[in-house]
């Protein structure tokens, strides 16, 4: 089976496809991945999916469980026509980073007319709702969240808090109160108010918003429901502790799980007891004034994570030390990434200033002529091969972008542990110039994608 397939010469005959984008981590890809993606599907109309996905790097500051390559090809095996890489600078970040990075890699589409996103709520007029108003911002608003700050509250409880005493107060009125206070609760509704405020700040109204209510963990035999569920982290949490993977195959469709069941015969998982050991010799050798210079590295809190490092013997021990009132654990987890990777905080916040990303990497592909049309019917470069790579390197930022890429590439693989003839072939590879995994529509009927 050939992997890399040429990519194919648009023609004038072309014809392009109405896509519906999904931003999500897939760590990893699981039933209620596949169901989110036909719901997508079956509520926008659209010819396909495109998924907008975090690369080796999670949002909670961690190693994800496999590579981006093995999630990508698991997505598409799923339902997923296309996935690309949101980029490392932005993966490990708060919601609103996180949020205005990847919608602004899907109004990069000129054929996407649909933003697909799971919540708790499954209610996308209160959605909206408080999107609009977190967009607008209100002064009340604003000073009632930096007087919580003050108090030591973090920024996500300073929020809710404040959000409910100014619907006390009456400075506000939404149609559904309740339930928009206990939207800024739950994780998924957190993403999806942001990811529909970070279209109102792009000032897109071509892109539709749409939510597909969270189904909850399998529990028990469900006639009404074909899907066997269980979270990702319950998956990651079973995978570590057990070292095996045939008690999650019932969650996980059936190629996908091939898939990674191959992948994990020969890498293993990330080692994250030696992810914790360089962190904390990042931490304990790096000067503070280098330090202050990463992402949310701020008010002093450099000098907290030395002191943590130095005094703890073990990176739980560590965590325990360092998180707080203000500073939740995946809060500190994503500083500590960004410190072993010099994430700096200027080129993060550089995204709220510009129109669009310099490049977009697609990691996977379906092989169609059609879907490949719409994916170059974009105004930033699309990175599939070398050539377009060499092009996108002309720019600055993205040169600043690619670089911290490979940087979080390397530092993932030396956590796997892998054959010493995949290891040289990982060390001497430049993830800049990968190509993208070309997937024939007749693979995917048929065997196991070799990635």
């Amino acid at each position: 089976m050939s992997k890399n397939i040429a990519f194919h010469k648009i023609t004038s005959n072309k014809k392009y496809m109405k896509l519906c984008a999904i931003i999500c981590e897939y760590n990893p890809f699981h039933n209620g991945h596949q169901y989110h993606i036909q719901k997508s599907l079956e509520e926008s109309g659209c010819d396909g999916v495109i998924c907008i996905m975090s690369p080796n790097l999670s949002q909670r500051g961690e190693p994800t469980i496999v590579d981006k390559k093995t999630r990508a090809v698991m997505a598409i095996e799923g339902g997923a026509s296309a996935v690309v890489a949101i980029p490392t600078y932005f993966a490990a970040t708060n919601a609103e980073t996180f949020a205005t990075a990847a919608v602004k890699i899907a109004c990069s589409f000129k054929d996407v007319t649909h933003l697909s996103f799971g919540s708790e709520c499954g209610d996308i007029d209160s959605i909206n709702e408080l999107a609009y108003f977190l967009y607008k911002e209100p002064a009340f608003y604003s000073q009632a969240i930096k007087k919580l700050l003050k108090e030591g509250y973090s920024l996500g409880v300073s929020k809710v808090r404040a959000l409910a005493e100014c619907i006390t107060k009456k400075l506000v009125t939404f149609t559904k109160p309740k339930v928009v206070v206990d939207m800024l609760t739950k994780p998924n509704n957190i993403l999806a108010v942001e990811y529909i405020r970070a279209l109102w700040k792009t000032k897109n109204k071509q892109i539709k918003p749409i939510t597909i209510k969270r189904q909850e963990p399998y529990k028990g035999y469900d006639a009404d429901f074909e899907y066997k569920l269980s979270s990702a982290s319950e998956i990651r949490s079973a995978i570590i502790k057990s070292k095996h993977i045939w008690n999650i195959r019932k969650y996980i469709p059936l190629k996908s799980f091939f898939t990674f069941a191959n992948y994990l015969k020969e890498n293993n998982i990330p080692n994250y007891e030696f992810w914790g050991q360089m962190a904390l010799f990042k931490l304990r050798t790096t000067p503070a004034n280098e330090l202050r210079l990463n992402y949310d590295v701020y008010e002093g809190f450099e000098n907290k994570l030395i002191m943590s490092a130095r005094e703890s013997v073990s990176y739980p021990q560590f965590l325990e030390r360092t998180v707080s009132r203000r500073y939740s654990r995946n809060h500190v987890q994503r500083i500590v990434a960004s410190c072993m990777l010099n994430l700096r905080s200027e080129v993060t916040k550089e995204i709220f200033n510009i129109k669009a990303l310099p490049y977009i990497k697609v990691i996977a592909c379906v092989n169609d002529r059609n879907l490949l049309a719409s994916l170059q019917n974009s105004d930033t470069i699309i990175v599939t091969r070398k050539s377009d790579a060499l092009k996108a390197l002309k720019d600055d930022y993205a040169k600043i972008l690619m670089f911290a890429e490979n940087r979080a590439n390397s530092l993932y693989d030396l956590l796997i542990d892998t054959p010493e003839s995949i290891q040289i072939k990982k060390a001497e590879m430049n993830d800049i110039f990968e190509k993208t995994i070309f997937v024939s529509k007749d693979d995917l009927k048929n065997k196991p994608i070799e990635i």
